[in-house]
């Protein structure tokens, strides 16, 4: 994946490799499909999930669990709707490309695109995104999991102590 860093007047580029290996075992049916039998995160990417953990709703992820596109749009919409300060445009093109990449015509990833997106909202309902001619807005927006608090509570009479609620 490839990032854009803006700040102030300057602009940057990060490519970040979410896997360092994996190991792909192949289906033996008719379609010779493969599986991932095992994962390694790049160091980098698992770095930046402690840093900034994607909030995501384990009952959604269970909802759309058969379609991996869809799986896709609802984690890139809970990773990047809760951080908006402003709306957000993002044109067709720049989908097609992050998205839709085995379609390749454009007006049949939009078809595509619009039906994922409402699987995708459908299981993350304070999600704001508009879409329109040019391509989608993104709104500021609830994350699809409330962030913990942190509460006081008291352990064998010691006093106080903090701890995360859940």
């Amino acid at each position: 994946m490839t990032f854009t860093i803006k700040q102030g007047n300057r602009t940057g580029l990060v490519n970040q490799n979410i896997l360092d290996t994996s190991m792909f075992v192949e289906d033996d049916s008719a379609q010779g499909s493969l599986f991932i039998e095992t994962a390694t995160l790049s160091e980098m990417f698992f770095q930046q999930l402690k840093k900034h953990p994607v909030p995501i709703e384990e009952s959604a992820v269970r909802q759309i669990a058969n379609n991996s596109m869809a799986l896709d749009v609802y984690c890139w919409l809970a990773y990047r709707l809760h951080a908006l300060t402003e709306p957000t445009p993002i044109g067709w093109r720049a989908l097609h490309q992050q998205f839709g990449r085995g379609v390749k015509r454009l007006d049949h990833f939009k078809d595509q695109f619009k039906d994922t997106l409402n699987l995708a909202t459908a299981v993350y309902p304070d999600a704001d995104v508009g879409v329109h001619e040019r391509g989608i807005t993104l709104r500021p927006s609830r994350p699809p999991v409330a962030p913990s608090t942190p509460r006081v509570v008291a352990l064998n009479g010691r006093g106080p102590r903090r701890a995360a609620s859940g």
